[in-house]
């Protein structure tokens, strides 16, 4: 109509007009539509002004209502592009996903693929003569399709490690995208803490559901997240109060936001780069021909790439301005031009406030930094807990070492999955620890390759955001408590050696006298018995005193044993041989009902032992063996040698590193419980009826292994028999050959002349008797003065000095000496009813010297007094 204005506005970059007028009112009102644009103008420019502040904010299309695929087509549905002007025999078929991500990629209102990334590749199939068939599907459809190999192509992927295991990318990006959030406008939501305890609505698959997962988890924030099949979805499920807030690309929510009513927020995150993707493996000829020609079109001015994303995001909708407006704008002129000033201001307000916003921004990060520096990073073990329910929430580097778990399933575990106490007693604890009664704590914690590790834990409350935690540090103490149980152990041992070390002393105190007592008993009884006729009914009686007297000697012989105080005469012997020299005697011990199995090593070491504490240890075991077998049963004995080391004697208490040969006494009788086991070694200890045992066989085994620098290791359980393994050193030098008893006659003298020193009256008396039946001339002293005297008023030689070691005056060796001084052929014989440690105290116990252990029988003394005077030496 004539004087009509009619135009239309079109809004562009920089906030500039183009007013295009009809051919009917170009030439009216030219002046009007001047100083409107001049006045309108700072509300255009403002908004590039505002688009400093965030770096996600660009000018887009106008928003349009989403095209939607209908739910009932199936992925089989499909837009074909081929390109007609060519032959599509020869053409390369390509079959490329289609879904809605507009601005990028979707399906207009014609039912056309459309979008930044179709209209760059179809210009890429037109140069390469592709023929294009789009696919449309749903995102999470599309890259199962990708991955299956059903379809070949797949537009707008975002690049990332996980993704590249998945698929093949080229080169050349084609553009950027990052991650923004976009909100109700009542949900305030306008920095990262914001999101704590919100719904988030999401791609479901898409990158920002897998980048934000991540970001909340890092500050521990309590988010839901609702999965959808689209970005509408997305944003419609936000529009309607069904979620908080929604994350996108900044293409699509920049381009869509407005239109559901929504704001854009502050918050933008995780910078990609977009690409192609195609299935592992394949397809690497359109990828190259994809790089190809990006990098052509992007050397180009003006090329298609450049004029596709200047369409997509800077052409806005073209609006219709109504000449009702027209009048109404220029009666509001007055109130722009005072306005102008206020906008100005409120651009250097803004620009402030931006400016502050960023700094905040890199104190948050730089404090976000440092406290997951300080929680991860440290070498101290540490775990953040949920004390209602034992959720792992959050668990650092030193955590995933320790207990060998990936930092990803100890967040999805309880801590009740690593303490070994049940589920209600890891509940009391963190009730302590969460009410401060108790901030310190020993568990035993289990680790992921199944092995139990000590741990101490000092674990405090702590509120994040309202929410209360368990701050938990672990220290390894497993050595500290591997060191306690040996120290309680080696202090068990050191009691048990202190009551054994009682024993011996008390053994050893009473032995003189006991054995003094003891010779006096047998010898007055074989005395007689040589004068009375056997027939003779006091001949039995003298016999039974005289047994009577040797079981009594015996026994003090197993207390010297055990005390480790016995006389004793090692030599240098093979075991193997030992041992079989027993074998006849044992079989007869044992009896007829058990079978002795006899298994020597091989080429076994030498050891240097006395050879009657050999026979000890091998008579003492074999009947306890046999005294545990009920009916019929078997005892093994073996022999081997065996080499310790310094790690087997760290982890097995007792043992000393070295080489040693084994002596092993196994049965298979009713064995023992480890209370039993605890005891066997003590004197007196039996679990025999009354009369059966005197509870010393076991004390005089431990005491001869110990005199002889072993140690015993006892193996048993109740109805699976026992093990006693005897470890006896090895020895380097040569065996010696063993003297086998005489069982002659007793030998006589030739009337040789012998002084016997004794300060015991009896004993004196007694040993005169015996020496004068066997035809010596007998001189004898009860003091060593007495002797002194003697042998200085004596006219005749003295053939042999007979001496008591321990006397008041003068010890034998000294006696001895003085003697020798006036008789230098005089030989000595030392006789004591002492220990060894009491003896070698006074200087006897030394290597050829002839000694007799009293309590002594007629031929002992017959034997010995023969040899020392036969010896030349």
């Amino acid at each position: 109509m004539p004087g009509q204005i009619c135009y239309t506005t079109q809004r562009y970059h920089k906030g500039e007009f183009l007013l295009k007028f009809s051919k009917d009112c170009q030439k009216h009102n030219l002046s009007i539509l001047f100083f409107l644009a001049v006045l309108v103008l700072p509300f255009f420019s403002i908004e590039t002004v505002v688009g400093e502040v965030s770096p996600d904010q660009e000018i887009t299309r106008q928003q349009q209502q989403p095209n939607t695929l209908d739910k009932g087509n199936e992925p089989t549905d499909v837009l074909d592009f081929e390109k007609r002007s060519h032959s599509s025999l020869n053409h390369r078929k390509v079959r490329v996903g289609l879904y809605e991500n507009k601005p990028k990629i979707f399906i207009d209102e014609p039912g056309a693929a459309s979008g930044i990334f179709v209209e760059i590749l179809n210009e890429i199939a037109r140069k390469e003569k592709w023929q294009l068939t789009y696919v449309p599907c749903e995102w999470d459809e599309c890259l199962e399709a990708l991955e299956d190999g059903r379809i070949d192509l797949m537009p707008d992927v975002a690049f990332s490690p996980e993704r590249e295991k998945r698929f093949d990318f080229h080169d050349e990006e084609v553009t950027d995208s990052w991650s923004a959030v976009y909100a109700n406008s009542d949900r305030q939501i306008n920095k990262i803490t914001d999101l704590d305890g919100k719904r988030i609505a999401v791609l479901k698959g898409s990158i920002q559901q897998r980048e934000l997962e991540r970001l909340v988890n890092g500050f521990a924030f309590n988010v839901a997240f609702i999965e959808a099949k689209s970005f509408q979805e997305a944003f419609m499920l936000t529009a309607n109060d069904a979620a908080d807030m929604v994350v996108s690309n900044h293409f699509f929510g920049n381009y869509f936001y407005q239109q559901y009513r929504l704001e854009k927020t502050p918050i933008v995150f995780n910078p990609v780069a977009l690409y192609f993707a195609t299935p592992s493996g394949t397809n690497h000829d359109l990828l190259k021909a994809i790089d190809n020609n990006l990098r052509a079109m992007k050397l180009e001015p003006g090329s298609v790439y450049y004029k596709v994303l200047q369409s997509w995001t800077e052409k806005p909708p073209e609006v219709i301005v109504p000449r009702y407006l027209i009048w109404t704008i220029t009666s509001l002129s007055g109130i722009l031009l005072l306005a102008f000033v206020f906008i100005l201001l409120l651009r250097w307000r803004i620009r402030v406030k931006a400016k502050n916003l960023a700094e905040a921004n890199k104190m948050l990060r730089d404090s976000e930094t440092k406290f997951k520096d300080l929680f991860n990073k440290h070498s101290a073990v540490k775990l953040l807990i949920d004390p209602d329910n034992g959720n792992i929430v959050e668990a650092n580097q030193a955590a995933e070492k320790f207990y060998g778990w990936p930092g990803e399933q100890l967040r999805r575990m309880r801590i009740q999955d690593i303490n070994t106490l049940s589920a209600e007693q890891v509940k009391a604890e963190m009730e302590k620890a969460k009410n401060f009664e108790r901030t310190h704590f020993e568990f035993l914690h289990r680790l992921a390759d199944g092995s139990i590790k000590d741990v101490a834990v000092f674990s405090s409350k702590i509120d994040i955001q309202g929410e209360t935690f368990l701050h938990s540090i672990i220290h390894d103490i497993t050595k500290h408590k591997n060191a306690e149980k040996e120290r309680e152990k080696l202090q068990a041992q050191f009691v048990q050696a202190q009551k054994m070390e009682s024993v011996g002393r008390l053994a050893g105190g009473v032995a003189h006298d006991f054995n003094n007592t003891i010779s006096v008993i047998t010898g007055y009884a074989e005395l007689t018995m040589d004068e009375v006729d056997p027939s003779e009914p006091i001949y039995a009686n003298l016999k039974e005193i005289l047994s009577a007297g040797k079981r009594s000697a015996d026994i003090i012989r197993q207390l010297l044993a055990f005390a480790r105080q016995q006389t004793i005469a090692p030599v240098v012997l093979d075991l193997n041989g030992a041992v079989e020299g027993m074998l006849k005697m044992l079989r007869r011990l044992i009896g007829e009902d058990i079978d002795l199995a006899w298994n020597p090593g091989r080429d076994l070491w030498a050891v240097k032992i006395d050879p009657t504490q050999v026979d000890q240890l091998l008579a003492n075991l074999c009947v306890n063996a046999r005294d545990a077998i009920e009916d019929v049963g078997k005892i093994t004995i073996e022999t081997k040698n065996i080499v310790f080391g310094e790690t087997h004697c760290a982890d097995h208490a007792g043992f000393v590193p070295g080489e040693y040969v084994m002596l092993a006494i196994s049965d298979n009788g009713c064995g023992m419980d480890k209370e039993t086991r605890d005891q066997i070694f003590e004197p007196f200890f039996t679990t025999k009826q009354l009369g059966q045992g005197t509870g010393l066989g076991l004390a005089t085994v431990y005491g001869i292994v110990k005199q002889n620098g072993g140690f015993i290791n006892v193996y048993s359980e109740p109805g699976q028999g026992t093990t006693f393994r005897l470890y006896l050193s090895r020895h380097a030098g040569k065996t010696d050959k063993i003297q086998e008893k005489s069982t002659a006659e007793i030998p006589y003298g030739n009337g040789e002349s012998v002084l016997v020193v004794e300060d015991d009256v009896s004993i004196l008396n007694l040993t005169q008797k015996i020496l004068g039946k066997l035809g010596y001339a007998v001189l004898t002293a009860g003091t060593p003065y007495d002797a002194i005297h003697l042998a200085e008023d004596h006219a005749g030689q003295i053939h042999l000095l007979i001496t008591d070691v321990v006397m008041p005056e003068m010890n034998g060796r000294d006696l001895a000496r003085r003697l020798q001084s006036l008789y230098p052929d005089l030989k000595c014989l030392f006789m004591s009813g002492y220990t060894a440690n009491v003896i070698a105290h006074h200087g006897v116990l030394e290597e050829g010297a002839n000694f007799i252990q009293k309590p002594f029988s007629k031929k002992d003394l017959a034997d010995k007094v023969r040899k020392v005077l036969e010896n030349s030496g």
